[in-house]
């Protein structure tokens, strides 16, 4: 098991990517109405801009799929920061919708790189024993830039309303542009901490000495036991180590493909000769993985013969997964709580952004509450109560809305939050990179690519759409209170439990369970690989 300090580490990466999505979660909320005033934007222009980082994230992460496979996990997310830089830079000083619209499509750019990236890294170099907590600290971080942005916007707004000068005019800028930018700097920090994941660098090695030798650092790097002495002799060129036997999954996994490949760094051949120079067929640019990546993704939704098997089912039943974690308004209640508030007849900003802070807060405890029990409990028996009591407590805040009872509408918001959060909030991060781990190395990041656009997609169209749907009343309501009925039903018949599996065991549960359960192309099941012919496909 790594020691603290390493798994700090991967802890700080964890949490720091999840800031750029919480922050501008909670940063956007408290500036919608002071901004659209200014800009004097339509409803429908409101609603663009507020939803424009989900559409963003989109394309974040179709290219972050792209980028992951040609130029690592690890770099992926570090090229996130550059467009959450920028785009609030553009809100900080917009003067039209136009300016708006791009800022906020740029935040969530960054947004999409930073989430597709981030829990795919994780879930390579964290034991399978942790990883559903480290997952989780993902979330956390979206749940601590939210309490942290709506904490700094209720003071903006407080100095605001009680006559304070705010420099660039208007203090919503400070809101939706200053208040994110402080939030791309910690991730920087975190990635300079952390290696490249060694999974990845397995992958685009092959037999290559020199790749074989990078990713047997990076495994002593993250501080897995047997790493060191396989490095000593590698580096050495005494021949194998004495002691062999491992029971660490990343350790055990470069034996695999170490003995696979001739065994080539027991050898004379010492680090000096060695220089992980990626051969020309290695270096892969960009945009070739680009298209490559659209071509496996419909590969995989065919059930294309050369697809491994299970992959076409984890990716359907991870699509599924993502459509109703955004279908039901988790973040676009979040995102627009002041203006709900509004609609049952709290009018003054300062009070509005006060009781929004208790949401942000139940989102907050509710990941606490999510990494106490994600070990503890399996994944159906999770997200199954998740969607039921979630469906319940909508339909107490419509109560709420029905009545214009305040603290009625305040306790249903609240306690949906918090029980979504608990369950289904941190549970997608971890079962979309478990349910898409049947595709190996190459198939695995188009899956997850694509369900984690489908996911942004879904909240971008939600939140497109929030404001017309609840100006239907109480009634619009119990659409998203019908989501959360088939997220119940969704983790009891068709969510395979993969608690406590190691991502090959995943993969190996989704081809034995998941494709006969919808119907997987014949033509996927009937083709059998060896493993040396799997690695050559993936």
């Amino acid at each position: 098991m790594p020691s603290r300090g390493k798994l700090a580490r991967l802890a700080l990466l964890a949490v720091s990517s999840g800031l750029l999505f919480g922050v501008d979660l909670g940063s956007i909320g408290a500036a919608i109405h002071p901004m659209a005033e200014e800009i004097a934007m339509s409803t429908l222009q409101t609603e663009s801009v507020v939803s424009g980082a989900k559409g963003g994230a989109v394309g974040g992460c179709l290219l972050g799929g792209a980028l992951m496979s040609s130029r690592g996990r690890r770099f992926t997310v570090a090229v996130s920061v550059i467009p959450f830089v920028i785009g609030p830079i553009f809100l900080i000083f917009a003067t039209s919708f136009a300016e708006l619209l791009l800022g906020r499509l740029l935040m969530g750019f960054g947004i999409g790189l930073a989430s597709v990236a981030a829990p795919n890294y994780l879930s390579e170099v964290v034991p399978p024993a942790l990883r559903g907590i480290f997952e989780a600290m993902y979330e956390l971080g979206i749940a601590l830039g939210m309490l942290g942005a709506a904490s700094i916007n209720l003071g903006i707004e407080h100095f605001d309303q009680h006559g304070g000068d705010c420099p660039l005019g208007n203090c919503w800028r400070y809101q939706a542009g200053m208040v994110p930018l402080g939030a791309a700097f910690p991730l920087l920090l975190a990635v300079l901490l952390v290696p490249e994941s060694p999974r990845w660098l397995m992958s685009m090695a092959d037999s290559d000495d020199a790749g074989l030798l990078a990713a047997l650092e990076a495994i002593q790097e993250l501080g897995r036991d047997g790493a060191t002495v396989r490095l000593v002799a590698a580096r050495g060129g005494t021949g194998p180590p004495t002691t062999t036997r491992t029971t660490d999954d990343l350790v055990s996994l470069w034996d695999e493909r170490h003995e696979a490949a001739g065994s080539p760094l027991w050898s004379a051949r010492t680090a000096e000769t060695v220089g992980f120079e990626r051969s020309r067929e290695t270096r892969i640019k960009t945009r070739h993985v680009l298209l490559q990546t659209f071509r496996d993704i419909g590969a995989i939704l065919s059930g294309a013969a050369h697809v491994p098997e299970g992959a076409h089912s984890g990716l359907l039943l991870a699509i599924a997964a993502a459509i109703l974690n955004q279908a039901c308004a988790s973040t676009s209640l979040l995102v627009y709580t002041q203006h709900v508030l509004q609609e049952a007849g709290v009018s003054n900003r300062e009070t509005q952004n006060s009781l929004s802070l208790a949401v942000v807060a139940a989102k907050a405890l509710g990941v606490i509450l999510g990494l106490m029990l994600v070990n503890r409990v399996g994944r159906r028996m999770l997200l199954g109560w998740g969607g039921a009591l979630s469906a319940l407590l909508i339909l107490v805040l419509a109560v709420g809305a029905a009545y214009k009872n305040v603290a009625v509408l305040l306790t249903g918001m609240s306690g949906f939050v918090l029980v979504f959060y608990t369950t289904w909030g941190i549970g997608y991060w971890i079962v979309v990179v478990e349910l898409t781990a049947a595709g190996g190395p190459r198939f695995s990041g188009a899956s997850q690519s694509f369900a984690t656009a489908t996911l942004f997609a879904t909240g971008w169209l939600t939140s497109l759409t929030f404001i017309h749907v609840i100006s239907l009343g109480p009634y619009g309501l119990l659409i998203y209170a019908g989501v959360a009925v088939l997220m119940a039903l969704f983790a009891a018949f068709l969510l395979p439990e993969t608690s406590g599996r190691s991502l090959e065991e995943c993969g190996e549960l989704l081809q034995s369970t998941a494709a006969p359960l919808l119907g997987e192309s014949s033509d996927s099941q009937e083709v059998s690989h060896s493993p040396s012919e799997r690695s050559s496909l993936n």
